[in-house]
């Protein structure tokens, strides 16, 4: 790499190939860039899935049940598509006009490398809107 690079910007270089030769390089450092996206560093497991919906729901994790979680990608609003994505679908206790039943409920898992498998919602508070995230790696935090 060292020698190319004295032999690209040696003066004998014609500057037309200069220009072509580093828009190539760099097309290619783009392509390169998103091939290697950070993808989950581990599948969402059910316990996992669990415990994040216990924090959200406050419902104990042992009256959560998942049948099933499933791999997608969600679209959200103006047009932004989120690859890495886990709707899990889960029975526990929900309130109903004061009283509970247990109900099937979908959540959407999302993935970064921060927060890991996290799920999140936005709360309209006094002040404006709160951000409020559950997450793997994380725990439970709020942003106003």
């Amino acid at each position: 790499a060292a020698i190319f690079l004295n032999w690209l910007l040696a003066p004998s270089v014609p500057p037309a190939m200069k220009k072509l030769l580093l828009a190539i390089i760099g097309a290619a450092g783009l392509l390169l860039n998103t091939a290697i996206a950070e993808e989950p560093t581990s599948d969402l497991s059910p316990k996992d899935a669990v415990r994040l919906i216990s924090l959200k729901s406050e419902v104990p994790q042992n009256a959560i049940e998942i049948p099933f979680i499933v791999e997608g990608s969600s679209k959200v609003p103006k047009g932004f598509e989120v690859r890495h994505v886990r709707r899990v679908a889960c029975i526990h206790s929900v309130r109903e006009d004061g009283a509970k039943s247990r109900r099937l409920v979908f959540y959407d898992f999302y993935w970064n490398e921060y927060l890991g498998w996290f799920l999140w919602e936005t709360r309209p508070e006094r002040a404006g809107d709160a951000v409020y995230i559950w997450s793997e790696l994380r725990g439970k935090f709020v942003i106003r």
